[in-house]
């Protein structure tokens, strides 16, 4: 099977082949570049939810590991953002290069490699996301991804959700320190990480009769 998401049309023998969720180049030069393109999407997010991260104000009512999982989340965020835009940047592309079939090839294989390297990327995010709250439990005597884990960690992912749509529109390097978005950020950051505390809180006494003994 093609890579999902293969535009007809262009090349019948598409560069990569699907397998679930794993992709298969079909020689040395195409796994080349989809590693180059992976690490060059899996760097980018990372570093920008680190930074979000970073500009937080000191003192949320989240622990460690709530923090680790937050920057995941903008990290999944972030990932899904930037798939989106070059989607859309291909379809431009798309239409204004009709007339040049070479072009317009050379275009569908750079888009058949960034998506490959955006849906491992995915997956491995998830992994991370699964793991986190997989040691977490463990750490704390909880049973698993039950129902008020997956409330926890959906309070943590709203929060990362509300980071990005508010710091996603400007440079944060370059702009946030003059931005009131700063603001809005700071606020947002300590109304919803109380509610992520609260969740914890009463998750974690839930299980603390089990705990006991």
């Amino acid at each position: 099977m093609s890579v999902t998401g293969q535009r007809p049309g262009v090349r019948d023998t598409p560069l990569l082949s699907q397998h679930e969720d794993l992709y298969i180049p079909h020689d040395e030069r195409t796994l080349r570049r989809v590693q180059r393109k992976l690490d060059e999407i899996d760097n980018q997010v990372r570093d920008w939810a680190d930074h979000v991260v970073d500009v937080l104000p000191k003192g949320l009512a989240l622990l460690t590991e709530e923090y680790e999982l937050l920057a995941l989340y903008l990290t999944q965020q972030r990932r899904l953002n930037l798939e989106l835009d070059a989607e859309n940047g291909e379809e431009t592309l798309r239409s204004r290069l009709g007339r040049f079939l070479p072009l317009l090839a050379q275009a569908q294989d750079e888009w058949e490699i960034t998506h490959a390297a955006h849906r491992m990327v995915s997956t491995r995010l998830e992994s991370d996301i699964d793991r986190a709250t997989d040691l977490f439990c463990r750490d704390h005597g909880l049973p698993g991804l039950v129902e008020p884990v997956i409330d926890w960690r959906v309070a943590i992912r709203y929060l990362a959700q509300r980071l990005h749509h508010i710091a996603s529109p400007i440079d944060l390097r370059r702009e946030l320190a003059s931005s009131p978005l700063r603001f809005e950020m700071a606020l947002t950051a300590r109304d919803l990480a109380i509610d992520v505390a609260e969740k914890r809180h009463r998750m974690l006494a839930l299980f603390e009769p089990a705990q006991a003994r």
